[in-house]
């Protein structure tokens, strides 16, 4: 299965994920958000130009900033 990071999967679009990229602190802090790797998420919407996406995961819906869900690489169920 190809990887591709959060910011470009499509609205609405059930995804797993299969990567974090960057350091400790931003693994901690999703960690303790309940986003890490196999998780299933859902990505609600995506503003315009570096704006935040929306994600739900499991009953939790958070708003990641741009450079944050750019590190977080998923994969498809399609």
């Amino acid at each position: 299965m190809k990887k591709i990071p959060l910011t470009q999967v499509k609205t609405n679009q059930k995804v797993k994920v299969a990567e974090i990229t960057g350091g400790g602190q931003l693994r901690d802090k999703l960690m303790s958000l309940g986003i890490y790797t196999g998780i299933e998420i859902t990505k609600l919407s995506h503003f315009m130009m570096k704006g935040p996406v929306t994600i739900k995961s499991g009953r939790s819906v958070l708003a990641l900033g741009h450079g944050m869900a750019a590190k977080i690489f998923v994969e498809s169920h399609d």
